[in-house]
């Protein structure tokens, strides 16, 4: 029962817009307003759509599964629009029953060995503050750079590592 990492296809569209409402449902309960949340859930079938239509905007998005099933993703862009000569992490999340073993860091790792194969040496990832995932990229050895705001209403702290 080994987990797999692969490219996103169009058929996984459903059931990661499933996951992404759930996950953040599950995630950011409380730091997250509760009607953009039930929007999530509410509007699953739009973004399944969305996902289908921007595969090919989004070619460093990739799968976790574990038997047949997502259970985490990461996409990541080479270049980052905030962040001169850095390549960024957008989304990494990896299902609540599936988190502590190890299933976040392999996608990090996953994506490094990309990013550095093309002579990236920087990489950002952003985390909702109140996210308890703010504790693993510090312990990846992210290092706090600063914060902005997400959806002109969030704080999102912002980490550096270098590569």
């Amino acid at each position: 029962m080994n987990p797999i990492i692969r490219k996103r296809k169009k058929e996984d569209s459903i059931e990661l817009a499933h996951s992404i409402a759930l996950i953040w449902n599950a995630t950011y309960k409380g730091i997250v307003d509760n009607d953009f949340l039930k929007g999530l859930l509410d509007n699953e079938n739009q973004s399944a759509e969305r996902l289908k239509n921007n595969i090919n905007d989004q070619p460093d998005y990739y799968i976790l599964t574990l038997q047949n099933k997502i259970i985490g993703w990461i996409y990541y862009t080479l270049d980052s629009d905030k962040y001169k000569n850095a390549a960024e992490i957008h989304s990494l999340y990896i299902m609540k029953e599936y988190q502590g073993n190890g299933y976040g860091k392999l996608l990090y790792n996953y994506a490094v060995k990309n990013i550095t194969k093309k002579g990236i040496k920087k990489l950002i990832i952003g985390c909702l503050d109140g996210n308890p995932s703010n504790n693993f990229y510090k312990h990846l050895g992210g290092k706090y750079i600063g914060n902005h705001l997400f959806r002109d209403k969030y704080i999102e702290n912002i980490y550096l590592f270098e590569l």
